[in-house]
């Protein structure tokens, strides 16, 4: 465990013991042991067994505050599954005063209304390492200050400042002729108005920062040993999104336009234009079943290997795999139909994502048995499918089969 982990979460508890009001606040979260047939490292690393805990607890040690830590602790459960880890997801203070939040620490933040697809999602990294089975248990927090100012109670401006950390992906698969990129040093900032209605919430946002993916580029110095050159985009993007309630239905769509380029000094510093769209609906089903359809779209900038010279078109499918790029058009669909059955002790999921432009795509069937209130038995699998050169092909090295304990407390 990480030093500043260890202290913001020993300072943090330390607060609350201090102060018999928080006798209450006890920590609460779930441990899990598991079996795993493959790690997400992209290398047929597997069969795991790991364990994994998630631990959260909010204490109020006086009015208008709020303090909170989520810390995440496994063995087995991350990279190339052979590791022991321990991550502070969050450990902030927020404080009310009037109309303003303030929010300092470290904190997940996630913007977006859509399901699953967020184009406007540009703050928090995610671990696409991790062995969880949910996505959203993928995130990791970042250092910010979150100031909301809520103009009333329908309307409200969010301003962050915060400290870059990338997404943590896989490595199998990158070559070894390549470089890291260095973290960029530069502070990212973003701002966000919300607005919501009896029946349409809404916002508009705007995001100075850096990608989270590392982005690689062909050093030709050497033509018969090419480098791979990593870097982070420098990323300036405006983003929207809605959700609207109509009759049994639930519309959702968000869509951004962002401009990136490289942030090297050695760099050709030419920027790129990347277009995201995501829209759908929802709808609940005999108060236990939900469907979800989306359709999404990305434009980009992008360089076709076909028009390059035969010699180094290898070298351009090669840099497509390494930045999950494989068209200027691509298009797909989401599919997520969810039920609960035996009063809601079984929980049955089956999520879907479709890219109609290179075909592949991966099916991702969860289910959850609840034996009591504190034990639950999950399952599930994950499938890609598709070419060599597709985004869902190109991780069947990924593919799993897992089944874990879960006791709650």
């Amino acid at each position: 465990m990480h030093r500043r982990t260890i202290i913001c979460m020993l300072g943090a508890l330390a607060i609350a013991a201090s102060n018999p009001a928080n006798a209450g606040d006890l920590p609460f979260g779930d441990c899990r042991v598991g079996h795993w047939t493959s790690n997400r490292n992209l290398d047929d690393g597997g069969p795991i067994n790991k364990a994994t805990c998630f631990t959260n607890w909010r204490s109020s040690p006086g009015e208008g505050i709020q303090l909170g830590v989520n810390a995440r602790i496994g063995t087995h459960d991350t990279l190339a599954g052979t590791n022991s880890d321990a991550r502070l997801r969050e450990g902030f203070i927020a404080v009310d005063y009037d109309a303003f939040t303030w929010k300092i620490g470290r904190q997940i933040i996630a913007w977006g209304r859509a399901d699953r697809v967020n184009p406007t999602d540009s703050l928090s990294p995610r671990d696409f390492t991790a062995l969880v089975p949910e996505d959203e248990e993928q995130r990791q927090g970042i250092d910010a200050v979150q100031l909301r100012y809520n103009l009333d109670n329908r309307r409200a401006l969010t301003t962050v400042v915060a400290q870059f950390e990338p997404h943590l992906t896989p490595q199998g698969l990158l070559p070894a002729n390549r470089t890291q990129a260095a973290n960029p040093g530069r502070a990212e900032w973003a701002v966000k108005y919300d607005q919501s209605g009896d029946r349409l919430d809404w916002s508009v946002s705007y995001f100075d920062g850096f990608e989270r993916f590392q982005r690689h580029r062909a050093d030709l110095t050497n033509p018969v040993n090419p480098l791979f050159v990593g870097t982070y985009e420098r990323a300036q993007t405006l983003g929207a999104d809605f959700a609207m309630a109509h009759g049994a239905w639930t519309l959702r769509g968000e869509a951004s336009y962002s401009q990136r380029e490289e942030d090297c000094a050695p760099c050709v510093q030419s920027k790129r234009k990347v277009v995201r769209t995501v829209v759908g609906a929802d709808r609940d089903f005999w108060d236990t079943a939900n469907i979800n359809v989306q359709v999404f779209s990305t434009h980009r900038d992008y360089t076709d290997p076909a028009t390059v010279p035969a010699a180094r078109r290898p070298l351009q499918l090669a840099l497509d795999r390494l930045n999950s790029e494989f068209g200027e058009e691509e298009m797909g669909w989401t599919f997520r139909l969810s039920n609960r059955f035996l009063n809601d002790r079984l929980k049955l999921e089956l999520p879907a994502i479709m890219d109609m432009t290179n075909n592949s795509m991966v099916i991702r069937p969860r289910a959850n048995y609840a034996i009591n209130d504190t034990v639950q038995i999950g399952g599930g699998f994950d499938s890609f499918q598709g070419g060599e050169q597709s985004f869902f092909g190109s991780r069947k090295k990924n593919n799993t089969v897992f089944l874990e304990l879960i006791a709650l407390y």
